[in-house]
């Protein structure tokens, strides 16, 4: 029981996990910068870090960390238009993530496989559907949704393989290792 309530408390951070969670954050940053295509279809690799924050803080300063980055990407680094839903998304993704990735010295394969299965369908694809047919369609139909839908379905088909070597490689390196048994021990 102690452990569980320990995974959804926000702990306190010392001086390093403080500084280790600034510069993930700063790399979040600027990986969502360089996002490649349009307003409905874009890729990122920002799942990197939030991957890493998700490992490495829990549940509640993921969930935290995501809402303040993207409110930070919307409002200053990418300025565009602000929308909840999509804050929303962030901070489920990151929940998912939490619950999959945390405290695990070695994160399996299958782990990963299931967690960015669910985030791309859940949130990538189900719910950042929904909410750009509510910003930039006036007939919300089937129609209109899966016209949305599509080309996002295609989109993380092609991601997912290269998302899960993508996480599964940075997870479970040496140096992510080394990383968290001198920080997080």
């Amino acid at each position: 029981m102690e452990s569980t309530s320990r995974t959804w408390a926000l702990s306190k951070l010392d001086t390093r996990q403080f500084v280790v969670l600034a510069f993930l954050m700063a790399i979040d940053m600027a990986l969502n910068k360089f996002t490649v295509g349009t307003n409905v279809l874009q890729v990122s690799f920002s799942f990197v870090a939030m991957s890493l924050i998700a490992k490495w803080y829990g549940p509640l300063w993921s969930m935290l960390i995501a809402a303040v980055l993207d409110v930070v990407n919307i409002t200053i680094i990418n300025p565009g238009v602000f929308f909840i839903g999509f804050t929303l998304t962030a901070v489920v993704s990151t929940l998912i993530y939490a619950l999959a990735y945390y405290r695990q010295d070695h994160t399996s394969l299958w782990r990963i496989i299931v967690a960015v299965g669910l985030v791309l369908l859940i949130t990538n694809i189900v719910m950042n559907t929904a909410w750009l047919v509510i910003m930039y369609h006036t007939a919300h139909d089937w129609p209109s949704l899966v016209a949305f839908a599509i080309p996002r379905i295609i989109k993380n088909l092609i991601m997912y393989p290269i998302q899960v070597a993508i996480t599964y490689f940075f997870l479970n390196n040496q140096v992510v290792r080394r990383t968290t048994k001198t920080i997080f021990s």
